[in-house]
């Protein structure tokens, strides 16, 4: 069927088996997931201003681009063909009937989020596959994870901004083993020292504390810890009955429990750790001083094992690892406790793929990890004293101005940094080594052991430098985020 609309301006819900051909007036034509199923919609209209509206929610299958012509598979069999293509603008995630509307992009631009770098002056080439516009992005429907090279300019990200950061990092003082920027699934930029590639280990030192943050926040989702409100003492039977029955654990997650860590950084040295954390007293009230305290850290394994009844080890290969598909390397003491306050080694792509994670409100490929509430807390700032969540720093530029991303840091310069807003997230680690029995992740001072070049920098240029990158796809906030999983 063959449909001519009134002279006007009209709005125009494509449905089945039709053609809308040669249609005078500025129209605009909106496909949705509400195609019926197995229609064919032919769009040849030749006059005036049009615009084709990529609704959300609507699945698309897959997408050929020509010259002059494009066609859409939708998930549900559905064919959308669009003929005289470069004459029409196009809006992902635009809806005139609900009133969304989104920057309008020529035919060319369009293509570009489909990956389609230029299109051919002759033949077809298919677009990315399997994608489903949610909040007017285009994000990937696969369930397989793949990285993608990509270079600044095709997500809207400055060259000059993206070197700029990287040869920061480089700086040979800095000592840096790799550093990596993504956005979504794409590799933006990547970079290895001499004698390093993408397989070759880096370690977290404290980069640790947010993977033992993520990790209470799941066995809180699952219901194995009630809330950050439970006393300490719940699952630390030993101090049953002491004072540290007023420490919560949310007092613990920030660094405000009163208690402070022996001196000199013994628990290093501790054969039992835990058993090393928990000989302490409390010096203060809990919430009046921040004391970074990598005991405090280390009782949080104490605490998930009492409370799932599982090693510390094992609920996180369950709950995490298995899930991103990373091998991870983490210490324990000589008592078989996992170092959750640092001692964790894996390749920095597999350390981006937990970044990304965060950046996505804890989900995986399409899987939740941990809740967003959870990140919500754990990745803001607990209360004035300081810029720190639960195991995670907060950012604040230097006009006191808060950025929108937050990080994980470690002894010598190990980092995270994840800009969820964007699904930005730049990995740096700087130069490992393992000493000693390199089969051996037991902690033993004399013969095994982690040892990183110091690669200290000063973040308030590194926040800057990484600012500078992001903020465009912030400037431009309809810039349109597309990911191929395939």
């Amino acid at each position: 069927m063959t449909i001519n609309y009134t002279s006007g301006n009209d709005i125009i819900v494509p449905t089945n088996n039709t053609t809308y051909r040669g249609l005078d007036g500025d129209d605009i034509y909106i496909i949705s997931q509400a195609t019926p199923v197995d229609s064919s919609v032919n769009i040849i209209d030749t006059k005036g201003k049009n615009i084709i509206q990529l609704a959300d929610g609507l699945n698309i299958s897959s997408t050929n681009f020509t010259t002059d012509a494009l066609r859409l598979i939708l998930s549900n069999g559905s064919v959308i063909t669009i003929n005289g293509a470069n004459d029409y603008f196009y809006e992902v995630g635009g809806n005139i009937t609900s009133g969304a509307s989104e920057e309008q992009k020529s035919y060319s631009e369009f293509s570009k989020l489909f990956g389609v770098e230029k299109i051919p002056v002759a033949g077809v080439v298919d677009g990315v596959s399997n994608l489903i516009i949610k909040n007017a992005v285009l994000i990937s429907n696969n369930l397989d994870f793949s990285w993608i090279e990509k270079n600044p300019e095709s997500i809207g990200l400055e060259a000059i901004e993206v070197n700029e950061l990287m040869d920061f990092v480089k700086i040979p003082q800095f000592n840096t083993q790799a550093a990596i920027l993504i956005q979504g699934n794409n590799i933006i930029a990547e970079y290895y020292n001499e004698g390093y590639d993408k397989t070759s280990l880096a370690t977290s030192w404290s980069v640790a504390k947010s993977f033992t943050s993520t990790l209470i926040g799941i066995a809180i989702d699952d219901g194995y810890i009630n809330s950050i409100n439970d006393p300490i003492t719940d699952y630390l039977p030993d101090w049953k009955g002491r004072d540290q029955d007023n420490i919560l654990l949310k007092h613990l997650l920030a660094m405000q429990s009163g208690m402070d860590d022996h001196p000199f950084a013994g628990v290093i040295f501790s054969t039992d750790m835990v058993k090393y954390s928990l000989d302490r007293d409390i010096m203060r009230p809990p919430e009046k001083a921040f004391s970074y305290s990598n005991e405090d850290s280390m009782l949080l394994g104490e605490i998930l094992e009492n409370a799932t009844g599982l090693s510390f080890q094992d609920y996180a290969d369950e709950k995490l690892f298995d899930i991103l598909e990373v091998d991870d390397k983490w210490w324990t003491d000589q008592a078989g406790n996992t170092v959750t306050y640092a001692g964790l080694d894996m390749t920095p792509r597999d350390f981006a793929k937990f970044g990304l994670m965060i950046a996505r409100d804890g989900k995986w490929e399409n899987k939740e990890v941990v809740s967003s509430s959870w990140l919500e807390a754990a990745t803001n700032s607990y209360n004035d004293l300081v810029s720190y969540g639960f195991q995670w720093w907060t950012s604040n530029s230097p006009d006191e101005k808060e950025y929108n991303f937050f990080s994980a840091k470690g002894l010598d310069g190990q980092l995270i940094y994840v800009w969820p807003e964007i699904d930005l997230v730049f990995v740096r680690f700087t130069n490992y080594e393992h000493v000693g029995d390199k089969n051996s992740s037991v902690i033993d001072i004399s013969t095994s052991y982690q040892n990183t070049d110091s690669g200290n920098l000063p973040t308030s240029k590194l926040e800057e430098l990484l600012y500078n990158v992001g903020d465009n796809l912030i400037m431009d906030s309809t810039i349109m985020i597309t990911n191929d999983f395939g």
